[in-house]
């Protein structure tokens, strides 16, 4: 271990508490202590394979040593401090940081809430690149999202000649049109099983065939509010224009199973406008910013062989060049708040988001934020743990990877017990938590 500080506890995070790294059980401290080292290699590794691509290699020799010393300071379980930058977004964190620090007498990387850290060292992160002229607006994870959008394209195909088949079909009934739904929201649901921050980079290929997967997926599914959700769709409101907000996660794979359920919205009639909201800046790894939304639909039709692909794309181009497909990158989605926060923090938001008829989030980071990162009991109802966010009908879309769950029904020990019979998971007391495995759809409204 890198540090020895007294406040380490050997225990998982206590019930109804917040995640924090000092807690040695949780999944906080593996990914402050063992996964941040494969992030910074993998951020360095691609700084030096590209040295002669962006040039300057003394400048970049300098970006590479102060990641290694930001390294060193979450290891070595340094104090927080300031974000050395005047964009807007980073003086934004430092409001916040004098908070913290205000009242707060310990603010390092294991001791201070997990959310908030992580989501720090992104911002640190941006700081380092920002001081540079070669780098200013790099992002240093756009290769491994890049290699992550070509090792997907086998199953992107499959999906894309199964919506064209389907968007070629007369007026669906609406038995069919639910059981189509259900499957485009279950391909969206396990598209975020592929997520390079988990998986550091080490992007697979992904070759299972989607329809199917979304059949043998079902018994990890531990909370499905599906029916739901469709119910809440076929609810007439007075809301004019009709509009669906996705707020992303994952890009590459992801974003295009995304997109897939927003064309069914706009297809059917569900949505005359489906808005996606993306980071403002890199973030996680593999988030989506706006320049990686643009340059995922000029991939689909310039430099994707398939033509069912550069069909897809060429449907999706025009749905964002008429408006139909949006993408917004409020900063609100790069600060540490927990959602429940947002009708103060950012009060615009929160009523743009009101104007929506069904809220979409996706991923482990939204998930977390939505329920504020903490131990709820496994049996705590999704809408309690909102703590009263609620601008509109809220979904969550969420394969776990870490060790914040709620809204699971009483026989969830049973299912994972028949799932991994096998594979002794209790030998580690989340594993079922944290490995992608198991999943939610939930609903709020």
């Amino acid at each position: 271990m890198a540090c020895n500080i007294d406040q380490f506890l050997d225990q998982n995070t206590p019930i109804n508490e917040p995640l924090r790294g000092k807690y040695m059980k949780s999944f906080g401290y593996h990914s402050l202590m063992h996964r941040m080292p494969d992030v910074f290699t993998a951020m360095t590794d691609l700084l030096k394979a590209e040295q002669f691509n962006l040039g300057n290699k003394e400048e970049i020799n300098d970006v590479v040593d102060k990641l290694e010393l930001l390294l060193s300071e979450i290891l070595n379980n340094k104090p927080l401090r300031k974000i050395d930058s005047t964009s807007t977004l980073s003086l934004m964190w430092n409001q916040l940081l004098e908070k913290k620090f205000d009242s707060d007498s310990i603010v390092t990387w294991f001791e201070t809430e997990w959310l908030f850290t992580e989501n720090y060292l992104y911002i640190r992160i941006k700081e380092i690149c920002e001081k540079t002229k070669t780098l200013n607006n790099y992002d240093p994870f756009k290769e491994l999202k890049f290699k992550a959008f070509n090792e997907s394209e086998t199953t992107m195909i499959a999906i894309a000649k199964f919506l064209i088949l389907q968007f070629s079909k007369k007026e669906l009934d609406n038995i069919n049109l639910k059981t189509l739904f259900i499957q485009m929201l279950k391909i969206c649901l396990w598209g975020n099983r592929f997520d390079l921050s988990l998986n550091i980079g080490k992007s697979k290929n992904i070759n299972e065939d989607p329809l199917e997967a979304v059949v043998s997926l079902d018994k990890y599914i531990l909370a499905d509010h599906s029916d739901e959700i469709w119910n809440t769709l076929n609810v007439s409101n007075d809301k004019n224009p009709k509009i669906i907000d996705i707020i992303l996660d994952n890009s590459a794979y992801e974003l295009f199973t995304d997109m897939c359920l927003a064309d069914f919205f706009i297809t059917y009639g569900f949505a005359e406008v489906v808005v996606f909201h993306g980071k403002s800046i890199p973030w996680y790894v593999s988030d989506v910013t706006k320049p990686d939304f643009e340059h995922f639909l000029n991939c689909l039709v310039n430099e994707c062989t398939s033509s069912a692909l550069q069909q897809i794309g060429n449907r999706w181009n025009n749905y964002y060049k008429t408006g139909k497909f949006k993408i917004e990158c409020e900063e609100f989605w790069t600060l540490p708040h927990c959602y429940s926060t947002m009708a103060t923090e950012d009060s615009e938001l929160y009523k743009k988001l009101a104007c929506s008829q069904l809220l979409i989030f996706k991923g482990d980071l939204n998930y977390r934020k939505l329920i504020g990162d903490i131990n709820w009991l496994p049996s705590t109802t999704f809408k309690s743990a909102l703590c009263r966010f609620q601008p509109t009908a809220v979904v969550a879309l969420r394969t776990l990877k870490c060790d914040c769950v709620c809204g699971l029904n009483c026989d969830y020990e049973t299912k994972i017990d028949e799932n991994d019979k096998d594979n002794n998971y209790r030998c580690s007391t989340n594993y079922w938590q944290v490995n992608g495995k198991y999943a939610v759809v939930h609903l709020s409204k």
